[in-house]
């Protein structure tokens, strides 16, 4: 083979390296950037969720604390009862959507029981409320019907919050190790890829240097008509070996000249 065969060869091997480098390490950025573009869509989005209806209940009581404290006049009533039942069914539909939306089944339990206890507080609410307004707005006979009522739905969601914000952390701490296993796959692709090439690059110089150090030697010896004992034992298919033969030739030309010059 020509040894411009061989470094054509050998420079288009380097291209194909870098251009496989390049494309294993842009399939593992877009895996990597699937697997969080999954963990934010996914996981954090419905932590996130879960925490807006945990602020969304603390309103919830709060607009019933509104309604014992303010609503003694039929305007302020209708006002804070009004927003007290907006907050509740928003209460509800985040929760339900929330449930709809969570894949993990202890997580998805813990809302179900969430909503049942929320329903049963929303009946206490409606008792303590109807007992408030025919009481004559007595507040304190209203808040004892669901003192402490709020604490067991209030409970089961922080657990949920809890839970979700756990799994955000395991997925999250599963996905920096993914990163940094596909780091590391990355970088012994490329070191052996590399070391590949320059071996093969070693290779290759380093047999035609020799070589070429051979033919040197052979054509010092040539220049001083030094042909006694000279072998000229350099074969191959190149550019070298070509050489080597016309120099077997040269030596030859130079032995009969000698001969000739003898006699």
């Amino acid at each position: 083979m020509k040894i411009s065969t061989k470094l054509i060869g050998l420079s288009l091997g380097s291209v194909v390296v870098v251009a496989g480098l390049a494309i294993t390490l842009v399939g593992e950025l877009r895996t990597l950037s699937s697997g969080y573009n999954d963990l934010l869509h996914g996981a954090v989005r419905q932590a996130e969720a879960a925490r807006v209806t945990q602020v969304d209940f603390k309103k919830q009581v709060q607009e019933w604390k509104d309604i014992l404290l303010r609503g003694h006049n039929p305007a302020d009533l209708a006002k804070y009862t009004g927003q007290f039942h907006e907050q509740e069914s928003k209460v509800k539909a985040e929760a339900q959507a929330l449930a709809g939306a969570v894949e993990d089944p202890a997580t998805k339990q813990l809302l179900v029981d969430f909503l049942a206890a929320d329903d049963t507080l929303s009946r206490k609410y409606e008792a303590a409320y109807t007992a408030y307004v025919n009481g004559k707005f007595d507040f304190k006979a209203a808040d004892t019907l669901v003192r402490g009522q709020d604490r067991p739905p209030t409970d089961l969601f922080d657990k949920v919050v809890a839970q979700l914000a756990a799994q955000v952390d395991g997925k999250v701490a599963a996905q920096e190790a993914e990163a940094i296993r596909q780091r590391n796959t990355a970088l012994l692709v490329a070191g052996g890829l590399l070391l590949l090439v320059s071996v093969l690059g070693f290779v290759v110089v380093n047999g035609v240097i020799t070589r070429l150090g051979r033919l040197k030697a052979v054509s010092d010896r040539l220049a001083k008509a030094e042909v006694d004992g000279l072998s000229i034992d350099i074969s191959g298919n190149d550019e070298v070996g070509e050489f080597g033969q016309s120099l077997k030739g040269v030596a030859a030309a130079i032995e009969e000249l000698l001969i000739v010059v003898a006699h």
